[in-house]
């Protein structure tokens, strides 16, 4: 009752600093910020209590508070706070790539290569022939030719498919889950986005070529390689410095990588490097290679990481427009099942082994289903770079990840708790090994 009241009192209160004062500049992002802060950790107090995790009650109070519904929090704050969203991703990536120790992973090397056969490239090209057989409800493809249909279907089918390390961290870390499990799809939601991520550049390349846009395919091919290249390189360089800063100067290692985490969101766009690829680069290199421990790091990153990830989730909820869902739900629909069928069959297949950890076999597929950053920034892209489209193409993957948003982490919760490994990091004292 009391997380209740206060969340009214927040309205209330937002309310009346809209009404009375323009919210401009660096004062409106500071009230913006301090009211998703607030706004997302009471929501959690007050929505927690009926089971659904902290992750999608912070979506939730996103939603409610957003441009879409009470717009207490408008586009301008939204687009004024990218910085903290960047910030977030960066925070994420370094803790996934730290994750990631090859030793304890090198006994799933088999299964995570066929998971990304059958259920990355497998749900690519499933995918691109749903959106081929379902374009009669979608109005962009009317009157569009037959080769441009099939090459817009196979990048939205791409973009589509693009999964959410932010979701798994929150939740493995929400959760202090340890195991096969947790390792093997920690590890495949990396490496999905590595492809995700080089594929769409590709089929984008062949779709501008098909359709005539403004698309360079040599030099798109180029700055490909220079963004997953130069993003690996900066990523080790980062990795390394972390590592000196580690074993040399020690205190206030956590503040240090958290400014890390703001230079690299600031400039990393800005010199086209990705700082996705960047921090997880830099987290897989200082825990594989540095011979420094991320342990203590790591743990004193949470306390950093906790009022930035209430506001990047709460601001990915600003982005979800329930009237898009409703007006598209057919469409949206199918390809939430078809895609969600994908990465089922698919990770079926791959691990069917008979020494592959009963966990893995009956739970992993459903840690590939949600979505959240990427999606939503190659769904921006998509608009921004065909524009005869590019809205209506958009619409329908921000919905897309819209209902991966709201379903998905309860369900994944859920599938955490029966899997057995959750709490287990807290329970065993799970530490990050050299």
């Amino acid at each position: 009752m009391i997380a209740l009241l206060l969340l009214l009192a927040l309205g209330g209160l937002m309310q009346v600093a809209r009404s009375f004062a323009p919210l401009a500049g660096a004062a409106g992002v500071e009230l913006a910020f301090g009211f998703l802060l607030l706004t997302a950790f009471f929501s959690a107090r007050l929505l927690h209590r009926v089971g659904l995790p902290h992750l999608t009650c912070y979506l939730i109070a996103g939603i409610v508070s957003g441009p879409f519904v009470l717009n207490l929090v408008g586009d301008s704050m939204t687009h004024d706070l990218k910085v903290v969203s960047d910030v977030a991703v960066c925070m994420i990536a370094l803790t996934a790539g730290a994750e990631l120790n090859f030793v304890k992973i090198k006994p799933y090397a088999r299964v995570l290569t066929r998971m990304v056969i059958f259920a990355v490239i497998g749900t690519f090209i499933v995918l691109s022939g749903v959106l081929f057989l379902v374009r009669p409800l979608l109005p962009f493809f009317d009157g569009m030719p037959v080769a441009d249909s099939f090459a817009v279907c196979m990048m939205i089918g791409v973009a589509a498919s693009a999964q959410s390390p932010s979701v798994v961290m929150a939740m493995v870390s929400e959760t202090r889950a340890e195991g096969p499990m947790t390792r093997i799809l920690l590890a495949m939601v990396v490496v999905a986005d590595f492809i995700v991520i080089f594929s769409y550049a590709i089929v984008s390349a062949i779709a501008g070529a098909v359709i005539g846009g403004d698309i360079d395919v040599t030099g798109e091919i180029a700055s490909v390689s220079w963004e997953l290249g130069g993003s690996v390189a900066f990523g080790v360089a980062i990795g390394a410095l972390l590592g000196v800063f580690l074993r040399t100067v020690k205190k206030g290692a956590s503040l240090f990588a958290v400014m890390i985490c703001l230079v690299v969101a600031e400039i990393g766009a800005r010199i086209h490097l990705d700082p996705l690829i960047t921090m997880i680069a830099a987290g897989v290199y200082l825990e594989n290679v540095s011979k420094a421990d991320a342990t203590d790091l790591l743990h004193d990153f949470e306390s950093a990481q906790l009022p930035v990830f209430l506001v990047f989730f709460a601001l990915a909820g600003n982005h979800i427009n329930l009237k898009t869902l409703v007006n598209a739900i057919v469409p949206i629909g199918v390809i939430v099942a078809a895609r969600a069928s994908c990465f089922f069959v698919g990770c079926k297949l791959a691990t069917r082994d008979a020494g592959v950890h009963p966990a893995v076999r009956k739970y992993a597929w459903f840690g590939l289903v949600p979505q959240a950053g990427l999606a939503i920034a190659l769904a921006l892209l998509i608009q921004k770079t065909f524009p005869s489209f590019g809205n209506e193409a958009a619409v329908l993957l921000l919905g897309v990840v819209a209902a991966n948003e709201l379903i998905a982490p309860p369900i994944f919760r859920i599938v955490m708790m029966r899997s057995g490994e959750a709490n287990k990091r807290a329970a065993d004292g799970a530490t990050h090994g050299h």
